[in-house]
């Protein structure tokens, strides 16, 4: 049997920055994980931010840290989500998060890589 661990500290994580989400890649010293996690503030506040829809293998998992989301879906009307609240879809399907708070909202992301 064999065991791994890797703890990420508050705010060490691997960062990320792209347009619309600042990403911090969480358990780095891992490898050949079957999941990605990472935690996101999202920046952007419309989907004229993005350049088409995101779309990747795998599926995922959504849960708000803070502030108010809107999660848009290539298939499903866009739902507003508060802290608390979770998500879990194909990630083939087009998909975006915009923050429609105040400040920027935080999301703990977990991505499968099959």
């Amino acid at each position: 049997m064999t065991g791994r661990l890797a703890v990420t500290r508050a705010d060490a994580g691997d960062g990320h920055p792209t347009a619309t989400y600042e990403h911090e890649l969480l358990a780095g010293s891992l490898t050949r994980k079957l999941m990605l996690p990472y935690r996101a503030r999202v920046r952007a506040r419309s989907l004229d931010e993005f350049d088409g829809w995101v779309r990747h293998d795998g599926e995922e998992f959504l849960y708000v840290l803070t502030g108010v989301i809107r999660l848009y879906t290539e298939f499903y009307a866009p739902v507003e989500m508060k802290r608390g609240d979770s998500a879990y879809y194909d990630a083939t399907m087009g998909h975006n998060v915009v923050s429609v708070s105040a400040e920027d909202a935080s999301i703990l992301w977990v991505t499968s890589l099959s």
